[in-house]
């Protein structure tokens, strides 16, 4: 039974690690943050006002993107392809969220804007 509980809190310190250790945030107004995977090489931020942009490239996948920003803003209110550019929409709290996903070779692209 000890075994059991030892082995759950230390099952749950690493999933509660391995989730911080994927993502970080720019902090954008008030409460509002823009969040990106870990890995990310940014290569553009905007963020000291609204509309707020970041973009980067990830060597995770399309599903991993999608996922990752599901988990953060919820469903997508609707989703586009055009031009092989995937861009979901969100709304969260009283924002507006763009994410935009491309590849680039072997990396994919990640465009985000947040707006009012």
């Amino acid at each position: 039974m000890i075994h059991q509980k030892h082995r759950l809190v230390i099952t749950m310190s690493l999933l509660l690690s391995l989730a911080s250790a994927t993502s970080n945030a720019y902090q954008v107004k008030d409460d509002y943050a823009i969040p990106y995977l870990k890995n990310a090489k940014i290569f553009a931020q905007f963020t000291d006002e609204l509309p707020a942009v970041i973009n980067y490239f990830t060597a995770h996948s399309q599903e991993e993107i999608i996922t990752f920003y599901q988990d953060k803003f919820g469903k997508p209110i609707s989703r586009e392809l055009k031009r092989q550019r995937l861009t979901l929409y969100f709304t969260h709290k009283d924002r507006q969220l763009r994410v935009v996903i491309s590849q680039q070779g072997n990396k994919n692209q990640v465009d985000i804007l947040m707006s009012k």
